[in-house]
């Protein structure tokens, strides 16, 4: 069983830290399962095309919450970009989610992006979700507008555009460290699995090692 790694970031980035407070940082495996799908991104002046991570251990659906992975490695390898859409498994085709929506809805969406230098050892993460019915970063803001949801041969294509103005905190003092804009830009993914067959039996209760990243 897995669950989504990029709720728990979330929830890590949320809790409050102080400068004495160490930040272990969450371990991936750097096995990428390639599809073919794509979104594109520009960050520090460069235009990158992040591809749709097809393995089960970043994409899918668990609790009522899609999440899909995107990765590229640039710089001869020595930089690692990870970007993470998250939405509710209810939503239909033609249904744009917002933080408004999810605050509205209750219900789980977010937008977040690793960026990982392997030469600095350092993790930024910029993000958008929200805490307490409110967008948190502050000024962060997403759209992930779903403009098709089809199935076919037992697999669910989801394709559509994305926005978004994710915020990099400093997870020491809190204090904005960069901010992301991403300008409105196409993607899609595909995940095993029809809509209707996922979930026949009740989910199992999370164990807290199914959280981690291996």
């Amino acid at each position: 069983m897995k669950k989504l790694f990029a709720m728990l970031l979330l929830a890590m980035l949320a809790m409050p830290v102080t400068a004495e407070t160490p930040i272990d940082p969450l371990p991936y495996s750097g096995i990428h399962e390639s599809s073919g799908e794509t979104i594109e991104i520009v960050i520090d002046g460069e235009r990158l095309t992040l591809e749709f991570d097809a393995s089960p251990l970043y994409s899918s659906v668990e609790g009522g919450v899609v999440q899909a992975s995107y990765y590229k490695y640039s710089d001869g390898d020595t930089r690692l970009y990870e970007m993470y859409l998250i939405f509710p498994e209810t939503a239909q085709a033609g249904m744009v989610i917002t933080p408004e929506y999810s605050a509205l809805t209750n219900e789980e969406s977010s937008v977040v992006l690793i960026a990982s230098d392997t030469a600095s050892q350092k993790e930024t993460y910029y993000f958008s979700s929200l805490m307490s019915g409110r967008v948190y970063p502050e000024e962060s803001d997403y759209a992930i507008c779903l403009d098709a949801i089809t199935e076919n041969d037992g697999a669910t294509t989801y394709s559509g555009r994305l926005s978004a103005t994710l915020i990099a905190l400093d997870m020491a003092s809190g204090a904005v460290e960069a901010t992301l804009v991403i300008e409105e830009t196409p993607f899609s993914f595909t995940l095993n699995g029809k809509r209707e067959e996922r979930h026949s039996e009740p989910l199992p209760t999370p164990l807290p090692e199914d959280m981690m990243r291996t």
